[in-house]
């Protein structure tokens, strides 16, 4: 039999991560590594992360989509680790030993957290032989009862598996076992009053009033009774196994149900998902496929465009501007400028991205050369001229309006920027540049633009200095520069003054798409300042060519956790607050960059000071952007985050509108017209109260118990906790269905429907509403 453990050097290297863990303050379970090929590691992610699991169809389908994902979308799972004692983790056979060694330092974060995190203190320590137990249980129902009847009782309690307490083992509750008869056929008690001696003094030691209160105060009392539990209940998986009636079999497959759910529970409870943005001013120019156009255009029209990752093109889907930004400016030795919000990363030379108030003078940049990317379809230029060429257009026949005196010219039809026009602007440009008719070429396709060079280069260049071309204005140095880079060819600038290092490379250029190249150049200044500043996101590699350079729009998590483990003292950075099962096929959240980010966060600001009564009171903006006390105390945080928080409390407690704003988090709905899902606010209340809502109790509707004895009929009535959101009909009627098999008698849901209180029923046959209020 092959054998899955570890090879001897990465056996070594276990060793020597999880002491360097231990050394910072890192304390977990042992470990077990076993290495699986990709076919067993996705049968074990199938059964939740378990070797062994109850005999079920939803397991062999769980399998089915994640080995398609593996073999036609190329998803792959790297690890998964199980909260346990020992923990066992499994890693992919055949990744490269990098990999491996950044996995086992990931799941060292792991498991610390399941072993001091008290949301899981109350988890099953030893369920990797209870799963086990489980399997053999209901193994040995199936072989008594029938695989078809316990495969359909199994179908309906998954369906039913989310209706459990999840705080319940934080919270002492009043359980649902008080015994009280489902239906009661007795007659009820007559009242008579206080005993009497003399029956002429009745009506007066029992006046009628005080009969009426006391027939109250009994059917109150009868009615308590006849109404349980006595308080609702959270928990209705276990209500419906202390009062349903089920066969013996029944209720052993419904606890089994009930207690896995109450193990995964915790895992749902501490996983984040979110993305990042990078933020640029809107002058910033970005090759698209509508040409080189200024960034607060793409943003403020919302373009669907294509643009260049520095290597292949890439679709625009998300918009964004941020007003009066803190921004750094960054000049190279090129004279390539980019201006930026204070967190938005570049390139460097090396590969790393960098944050703008990272770099330093003499730091090197990646600057983009070939994109090749041109706009699609011919620019049009209005033109504008004297107004007496004006009128000397205008027909004899008509009365034109003469314009106010403080016009001197009115606009002419727009015309087509064909190569013939791109040839004359490059040539009155020497001389006489044009904003609106230097802004048509660079929305241009390649032939205008080729042409316009040509004529241009070819007038401005000096026959003793052809590598130099001189331009009057800074804007036209800038777009030559741009357009040159974008053809492939370096031009250095300074000030307006061009240099060409390369001229043959020029002339293959005019002729042959260049292929993809990058530059290294070196920052020489930087500035700070203010600025309205914009962002887009894009699809894949999540990065885009602007202004020359490299720009990032999220920092995904394998090149965090890639970078974080190459450094031993920052393992505690990535022990990131989640837990469970670690997969990354479609449709899953992921949950590492949120919590990541604000783990970081929190670490600078408990190191800096940047909390209590003096900083939120502190209105300097400025003053709180540079304030550091030089406490020191951010890895002593990240510590008692680790052990008191999940999801809800810590995004509650510690999301900040400065951590939003910088983040660029956002909420968004479905728009019926367009069939999109749109950007619907970006303000720091909402963005937390969506957050947490989606957080709390997973998103999913809170439903209690509130009667199980409705009408004295015996039947069952369901509250539903309205905040805000109404409940998908099909699912609420399908999970009425199954839980009428397990009740046996008419089930009822109050809930709320378009601001309407409603009671839903299912008698076994027939669903109704009613108005209840």
């Amino acid at each position: 039999m092959k054998s899955t453990r570890l090879p001897a050097h990465l056996e070594q290297a276990r060793q020597e991560i999880e002491q360097i863990a231990r050394e910072y303050g890192l304390d977990f379970f042992p470990i077990i590594y076993e290495v699986l090929d990709y076919r067993t590691l996705y049968e074990v992610a199938a059964f939740g992360g378990f070797p062994t699991r109850y005999p079920h169809w939803r397991f062999g389908m769980e399998y089915d989509q994640l080995l398609k994902g593996h073999v036609w979308t190329g998803s792959t799972i790297y690890e998964m680790v199980i909260n346990n004692n020992p923990a066992y983790a499994y890693l992919l056979e055949g990744n490269e030993d990098v990999t491996q060694k950044m996995v086992m330092a990931h799941v060292t974060g792991h498991v610390d957290f399941f072993k001091n995190n008290m949301w899981f203190a109350h988890t099953n320590r030893k369920m990797l032989d209870t799963m086990a137990n489980h399997a053999a249980r209901i193994q040995r129902i199936i072989d008594r009862i029938g695989y078809d009847q316990v495969e359909d009782f199994i179908d309906t309690c998954l369906s039913l598996e989310n209706l459990i307490d999840y705080h319940a083992p934080y919270i002492r509750r009043s359980e649902a076992v008080t015994p009280r008869p489902i239906v009661s056929d007795e007659e009820p008690p007559v009242v008579e009053g206080l005993p009497v001696e003399r029956e002429y003094m009745r009506d007066y030691i029992n006046p009628p009033e005080f009969l009426e209160a006391q027939r109250r105060k009994l059917e109150e009392e009868r009615a308590r009774q006849r109404r349980f539990p006595e308080n609702p209940q959270r928990d209705v998986l276990l209500f419906l196994m202390n009062f349903a009636p089920l066969e013996n079999w029944q209720h052993t497959v419904l606890e089994i149900i009930r207690d896995e759910a109450y193990y995964f529970a915790p895992q749902g409870m501490t996983k984040i998902l979110n993305e990042g943005w990078a933020c640029l001013h809107g002058d910033s120019l970005i090759p698209t496929d509508r040409g080189i156009i200024p960034l607060r255009e793409l943003v403020s029209r919302r373009y669907r465009s294509q643009v260049s990752d520095g290597e292949r093109q890439q679709t625009v889907y998300d918009w964004n501007c941020f007003t009066a930004y803190p921004t750094v400016t960054i000049h190279t030795r090129a004279g390539f400028t980019l201006t930026g919000s204070f967190n938005h990363r570049v390139m460097l030379a090396s590969g790393e991205w960098r944050r703008l108030d990272a770099l330093r003078v003499g730091d090197q940049v990646r600057i983009a050369g070939g994109t090749e990317l041109w706009a699609t379809q011919p620019a049009r230029l209005r033109r504008r001229m004297p107004l007496p060429q004006v009128l000397a257009t205008v027909s004899a026949t008509t009365s034109p309006s003469l314009p106010s005196r403080r016009h001197r010219y009115h606009s002419a039809p727009t015309e087509v920027v064909d190569e013939a026009m791109a040839t004359a602007i490059g040539q009155r440009c020497v001389t006489h540049p044009d904003h609106r008719a230097l802004d048509a070429i660079r929305r241009s396709p390649r032939p205008q633009v080729v042409a316009f060079l040509r004529a241009f280069i070819a007038g401005a260049v000096d026959t003793s200095q052809e590598l130099t071309i001189p331009c009057v204005s800074i804007e036209l140095a800038q777009t030559v520069q741009l357009l040159l880079a974008n053809l492939g060819v370096l031009a250095r600038r300074i000030e307006t003054t061009l240099q060409i290092d390369d001229p043959t490379a020029l002339k293959r250029a005019y002729t042959t798409p260049s292929p993809t190249v990058t530059w290294t150049d070196e920052i020489v200044a930087i500035e700070r300042g203010r600025a309205d500043v914009y962002d887009i996101s894009v699809t894949e590699t999540h990065r885009y060519a602007a202004q020359g350079f490299i720009n990032h729009n999220s920092y995904w998590h394998s090149t965090i956790m890639t970078q974080r483990v190459a450094s031993a003292a920052e393992i505690i950075s990535f022990a990131d607050l989640h837990s469970g099962v670690v997969a990354t096929s479609g449709g899953r959240l992921n949950p590492y960059k949120l919590g990541l980010e604000l783990l970081r966060d929190i670490e600078d600001r408990w190191n800096k000071g940047k909390f209590g009564k003096e900083y939120e009171e502190c209105d300097d903006i400025a003053l709180k952007r540079s304030w550091d006390k030089q406490l020191g105390l951010g890895r002593q945080k990240i510590f008692e985050v680790r052990r008191l928080y999940n999801d809800v409390t810590f995004i509650d407690e510690f999301l900040t509108p400065e951590f939003v704003m910088e983040q660029k988090l956002f909420t968004f709905r479905y728009n019926r017209d367009t069939d999109l899902y749109e950007i619907a606010s970006r303000e720091f209340k909402e963005v937390k109260e969506k957050l947490l809502f989606r957080l709390t109790n997973f998103g999913q509707p809170v439903i209690f118990v509130e009667d199980g004895n409705y009408g004295n009929r015996g039947e069952l009535y369901l509250r539903h906790r309205h905040e805000g959101v109404d409940l998908k009909m099909d699912y609420a009627r399908e999970t009425m269905r199954n839980l009428y098999k397990i009740w046996t008698r008419p089930v009822h849901l109050e809930t709320v429907i378009e601001e309407k209180r409603r009671l839903l029923s299912f008698d076994g046959r027939d669903f109704s509403e009613r108005r209840i209020d």
